[in-house]
């Protein structure tokens, strides 16, 4: 009976024993066969997204699943329209405006670093008489005239351009006029003479201004005066007739002729007041 006890005691101890040996190498060897009995996952591909404006462009499609991968999404899934991305891609567009718009937008009245370019100049002064004139203006800085007037004896002409160093204030003009031959007897018996002189039928000059003034006004109306001075330069036809036949010597051996029309000029002060109007 003792025997039988000890054999069988001594049985399950060897089969314990090698139990607790096998148990570890048992373990080891199970993860590398299920690694190897499982597949390896298949390598995800996604097609390039192309732009909506090229129509041959294949359609988008769900991309492969691994087997057992239950991370990859399925069929329901939401996938990006081609028309989002492209709008996530492109640049927004730049709106322009309209010329038209941003014109009306500018506070309305005129830019005052650009006046207005034509207009009339009305003045008197001496020796220009009485002028009206056209007026350009093609900078801030510098006037042109070019008009017509008349002295009370004959109508003339006259050129001319002023300078506004600070575009208005104080300015500086430089004319050149010339009077056509007339008759100033009428002139002069305005002022108390009553007879006809010869000197006087024929009666024109040529002048050159050079003045220094100021100019008020706005951007329509403009007063200004000036004053200077002026050359003057004209001819004396008939200055025979001063001559009369008892200005001779007694011997009458020497006579005294004037062969041609002697000319004057002079250097006279000149003064002018005017207005000028924009348009």
């Amino acid at each position: 009976m003792r025997s039988i006890l000890v054999k069988v005691i001594g049985s399950s101890v060897i089969g314990l024993a090698t139990l607790l040996i096998g148990l570890p190498a048992a373990q080891a060897k199970l993860p590398q066969a299920a690694r190897r009995a499982a597949p390896p996952p298949a390598a995800l591909s996604y097609p390039p997204l192309t732009s909506p404006s090229s129509s041959s462009a294949p359609p988008l499609s769900d991309p492969p699943v691994a087997p057992g991968n239950a991370l990859m999404p399925s069929n329901n899934a939401s996938v990006m329209a081609p028309s989002d991305s492209a709008a996530l891609s492109d640049p927004p567009a730049m709106v322009l405006s309209d010329p038209a718009t941003m014109e009306d937008s500018q506070p309305s009245g005129r830019a005052s670093d650009k006046p207005r370019q034509f207009g009339a100049m009305f003045d008197l002064g001496v020796p220009d008489g009485t002028m009206l004139s056209f007026v350009y203006r093609p900078v801030s800085l510098a006037r042109l005239h070019a008009g017509a007037g008349y002295n009370g004896v004959s109508p003339g002409l006259r050129l001319g351009a002023a300078l506004l160093p600070f575009g208005d204030g104080p300015s500086i003009s430089l004319d050149y006029g010339h009077y056509f031959e007339g008759d100033a007897n009428g002139l002069a018996g305005l002022v108390g003479s009553k007879d006809d002189n010869v000197l006087l039928e024929r009666v024109g000059y040529d002048f050159v201004n050079l003045r220094a003034g100021m100019e008020l006004g706005g951007d329509r109306f403009t007063f200004f005066t000036r004053g200077g001075i002026s050359w003057i330069r004209t001819t004396i036809h008939e200055f025979q007739s001063l001559l009369s036949p008892g200005d001779a010597p007694s011997n009458g051996n020497t006579s005294i002729s004037v062969t041609e029309d002697p000319v004057l000029s002079a250097f006279v002060p000149s003064l002018q007041l005017g207005l000028i109007v924009q348009l």
